[in-house]
């Protein structure tokens, strides 16, 4: 599988969603905001990030909208369900590998009044998201970003952030869920989402070479960058054309002609 081009327009569902909050600042988030850098991610629940002093207000805002608050969802096919000789034993342990990601964010369902009815969506404070926007004057005008490096792209009050901000983010979530819980399903999807980012888009080993915090810094080189790198060498991005075959595409998950 390769990469996607990068989006150049907003996402249906994440258009959708910020009208509902605006004027606030939303910030999309996890799976929608690495499909929208090109990442060939598949369906999963819709994450949206707001400021903490913003929170209660989204949280409003949503209901008075018709959005009903809903659990996370996270039972497998109805016929997986049946075969299991206790499924509310299973769901409960699924459950409990998302512990820190329920007890702090807010679940809605969209309504069924509007496109997109039934699907789950996380409303999620930026103390657990980790964004980087200390520097940088989140408002309606992209103007706004000139006098930093740029880390978000902006539609009115609609944001993506961009690769190192996005990394930074899901970095400190696996730190900060690791001091919490120990070990997580949440964890380890955040994991997933840094490893399809390093894979797939140009995020290499200086991604998070101006981030203050070197926790981050340092984490991400174990795991990611030079330290794992120096230990077990570089990335293979290499793509094959079917299982097995020993043969290899032209060019790379990140559609970089490979030498």
């Amino acid at each position: 599988m390769f990469r996607n081009p990068r989006e150049v327009a907003p996402d249906s569902v994440s258009s959708e969603f910020s009208q509902i909050l605006k004027p606030l600042p939303v910030i999309s988030w996890g799976q929608l905001a690495m499909y929208h850098l090109g990442v060939p991610t598949g369906a999963g629940d819709h994450m949206f990030v707001v400021r903490d002093e913003h929170y209660q207000t989204s949280i409003q805002k949503l209901k008075d909208s018709g959005f009903p608050q809903a659990p996370p969802d996270r039972r497998a096919a109805p016929e997986i369900m049946e075969s299991l000789p206790d499924p509310q034993a299973v769901l409960d342990e699924i459950n409990k590998g998302y512990e820190r990601l329920d007890r702090y964010c807010t679940s809605f369902q969209f309504p069924p009044h509007l496109p997109f009815s039934g699907d789950q969506i996380f409303l999620i404070p930026n103390s657990f998201a980790h964004l980087p926007l200390d520097n940088l004057a989140i408002t309606s005008n992209p103007s706004s970003q000139s006098a930093q490096p740029k880390q978000y792209e902006v539609y009115c009050n609609l944001f993506y952030p961009l690769e190192a901000a996005l990394v930074e983010s899901f970095v400190k979530g696996v730190i900060h869920d690791i001091e919490e819980v120990g070990y997580s399903s949440w964890q380890l999807l955040l994991n997933a989402w840094i490893s399809m980012m390093r894979g797939y888009l140009e995020v290499n080993n200086d991604i998070l070479d101006n981030c203050a915090d070197e926790r981050v810094v340092e984490w991400y080189s174990r795991h990611f960058g030079r330290i794992h790198e120096a230990q077990y060498g570089g990335w293979d991005l290499r793509v094959s054309k079917r299982l097995g075959s020993g043969k290899e595409m032209p060019v790379d998950m990140r559609r970089n002609p490979i030498s």
